[in-house]
């Protein structure tokens, strides 16, 4: 994969059992954002999404490859998989997962998570769906995120 790409950051705030978030920043992925216009019963409001590519072979974690601390949880139900989560990021340096519901900042953020504060200075996106694409040459999870 041309790591030329790849050149955009960003945090992820995963929710743990406890109901606390953990807080990973990711370098080496791809961020592509939109804006759209959506009509609805209060008139006119702008939408953001965003598609996040991260390649498993070059996306990094304070210069360590982001894979190696990857918790899989896509065959649980979304309170197993915070469950799992929370163990398994005891036993693993720097743990992180891709779940729907946990957020996204597009680039670095070093806020603990606060929806309020995080919003006033960052783009604060929710994961709304996970495609786990590690099979072939050009292995990666594509991340569908809105605002």
């Amino acid at each position: 994969m041309n790591d030329r790409f790849f050149k955009d950051t960003v945090t992820i705030y995963n929710q743990k059992e406890d109901e606390s978030f953990q807080r990973t920043v990711i370098d080496k992925v791809y961020v592509r954002k939109t804006r759209k216009i959506v009509i609805n019963s209060n008139g006119e409001e702008v939408a953001g999404s965003a598609s996040i590519v991260i390649p498993t072979k070059i996306a990094l974690i304070n210069s360590q490859l982001a894979l190696n601390s990857y918790i899989d949880n896509k065959s649980l139900d979304k309170y197993n998989s915070i469950l799992n989560f929370t163990l398994n990021s005891k036993l693993v340096d720097h743990a992180w997962t891709l779940m729907e519901g946990d957020y996204i900042v597009d680039g670095k953020c070093d806020l603990e998570f606060d929806m309020t504060e995080i919003k006033k200075e960052h783009k604060l996106f929710q994961i709304i769906s996970v495609a786990d694409n590690r099979k072939g040459n050009l292995q990666h999870f594509k991340v569908e995120v809105s605002e």
